[in-house]
């Protein structure tokens, strides 16, 4: 074990190294940091087992999730969503119902209860708006294109932390009332408290904005985890919130606050990534999880393609041409993905060979636009 070699503060000094430091340097090849973190905390599962309970990264974890989603919910324009409601409505309403068609496909294949087959579905469908926002700067699209990609990606996470939380809580109506009622207090309580901050506190605190958030996200994020949902979404409507008061937070400027913030869930994300490897055992990578990892890709990547394709054909016209750097773009899936194998787990719903399979092909959508845009760039100096 890893502990008969290092002391404590020498184990973790050289987990946090590796954790903050490897995944840079592999991301000059092209290759998501959070993989690389993923990847990492696998790798230390197997030095020191008793780490999977360590209640240090535990924390680490819920801060980087949480911060992520609250970045999330920053990103989200109600004008922008306003102007292109009808495109949006329209879009939401086909993934809405390619999603339980392909719940009931799932269902019927993987022999599943409709509420576990419908949350596996929301794994494999749902792109990770906070992962692919932080992502475009490696992307090779125009900023045309960036909107539409940052638009589709938040609406559809809006759409299914909503579905999630009703498959979650929908098996037991008391617990849904409770949590339903806390998150409708949460959506007329936050409004106060940052008037509040803003009043009495940010004038006398100069720089105090992130610290807030990030207190108020992870607080909303532990509570609505406590009522059996999970952190992402009490932290996405902290975020959701925060995104009307933006006059207020950006004093010095959108574009500042939100380098700060990145700067901020960018040290402390990939500890969620890690701990998530931390719980994963490289047993239960078999032959059998990686086949079902890579036909769920086979089926899914080019349907979720197809379908937003088809969708920019028909309502926007201007991206008849290049519609799949857009398309691309919305494939990865990896925080979304890993959240939902960490609840499937945590609830012992499906087979370990289902929910490593989901992870392989968050794996290889998460990888998918890199890779291609990576190659494409490679073909265009050629």
């Amino acid at each position: 074990m890893l502990k008969d070699i290092l002391t404590t503060d020498l184990e973790y000094l050289a987990i946090f190294s590796l954790v903050l430091i490897l995944p840079k340097i592999i991301q000059r090849v092209k290759i998501p940091s959070g993989i690389t973190a993923l990847c990492i905390g696998i790798g230390i599962s197997i030095l020191d087992p008793s780490l999977k309970n360590d209640q240090l990264f535990r924390f680490l974890s819920q801060i980087g999730i949480t911060s992520l989603f609250l970045f999330a919910g920053l990103e989200v324009d109600y004008d922008e969503l306003k102007e292109d409601r009808v495109y949006l409505s329209k879009y939401l309403i086909k993934f809405s119902a390619a999603l339980l068609v392909i719940t009931f496909l799932v269902m019927k294949a993987l022999d599943l209860s409709l509420q576990n087959s419908f949350i596996l579905s929301l794994g494999i469908f749902t792109p990770s708006a906070g992962f692919i926002l932080n992502s475009l700067h490696s992307f090779d699209i125009s900023e045309d294109q960036e909107y539409w990609v940052r638009s589709k990606a938040i609406s559809k996470e809006v759409l299914s932390i909503i579905l999630l939380f009703l498959a979650l809580q929908g098996s037991d109506p008391k617990a849904l009332l409770i949590s339903f009622s806390f998150f409708v207090g949460l959506f007329l309580i936050l409004p106060y408290i940052f008037n509040l901050f803003f009043k009495f506190i940010s004038p006398y605190a100069p720089n105090s904005e992130i610290p807030f958030l990030i207190t108020l996200s992870l607080i909303s994020g532990v509570l609505s985890k406590e009522l059996g949902a999970y952190y992402l979404i009490g932290a996405f409507i902290v975020g959701l919130v925060g995104s009307r008061f933006k006059r207020k937070i950006f004093k010095e400027g959108e574009e500042v606050l939100f380098r700060s913030l990145s700067g901020f869930f960018s040290v402390f994300l990939p500890f969620y990534f890690f701990k998530a490897g931390l719980g994963l055992s490289i047993g239960n990578f078999t032959l059998k999880a990686a086949g079902i990892g890579i036909v769920i890709a086979l089926l899914f990547i080019p349907l979720r393609i197809f379908l937003i394709n088809y969708s920019l054909k028909t309502f926007i016209s201007e991206f008849k041409m290049n519609i799949y750097k857009i398309s691309l773009s919305l494939m990865p899936t990896l925080v979304f993905g890993l959240v939902i194998a960490n609840i499937l787990l945590e609830r012992k719903m499906v087979s370990s060979e289902i929910i490593y399979g989901l992870i392989v092909y968050t794996l290889l959508t998460s990888l998918l636009p890199t890779v291609f845009f990576f190659f494409n760039k490679g073909k265009a100096k050629a």
